[in-house]
């Protein structure tokens, strides 16, 4: 049993495990938010980019609640897969394995996020935004497992 326990904290990163856990908690959270109030919120966002667009000077008509919403929900699970790839490789082996779970993850969230949305009023369960959820998290796996390795290059180099 300690052997047990000892090769699944090789792998897994407990405290990082819970902040996935309630990372995704806040997503399917707001996932059973009614239409009405989820469009409302994503209003006041379009209009406090617009407005610190405009205060920089910066074109600010072209930011639209559809924008907001998939800028939304691609950086959603680009935070979720980075969380995940954190609890999944713990060690920063920058293996396929880690990235792997994080990716297969964030796809099983985001097919449970898009169904739960199916049986809130006013909402819908898109497939589109399934793919732009693994879009995010596809890129942070990447990013992620990038750094890391260079991360080991450059101490691997300094060791020598």
């Amino acid at each position: 049993m300690a052997s047990l326990i000892r090769d699944i904290s090789e792998k897994v990163s407990i405290p990082w495990l819970v902040l996935v856990v309630l990372f995704i908690s806040v997503i399917w959270g707001n996932s059973l938010v009614v239409g009405e109030n989820s469009g409302s919120l994503s209003a006041g966002v379009v209009v406090w980019v617009q407005g610190l667009l405009q205060s920089l000077g910066l074109p600010f008509a072209w930011v639209s609640n559809f924008l907001i919403r998939k800028a939304a929900h691609f950086t959603e699970y680009f935070i979720l897969a980075l969380l995940a790839s954190h609890a999944f490789d713990p060690r920063r082996s920058a293996g396929t394995e880690g990235v792997v779970a994080a990716c297969v993850l964030c796809v099983l969230v985001s097919s449970i996020d898009e169904t739960i949305q199916l049986f809130v009023p006013g909402r819908c369960g898109q497939v589109a935004d399934v793919l732009i959820d693994c879009s995010g998290a596809f890129l942070a796996a990447v990013i992620r497992s990038a750094l890391v390795r260079l991360r080991r290059r450059r101490e691997s180099g300094h060791s020598a």
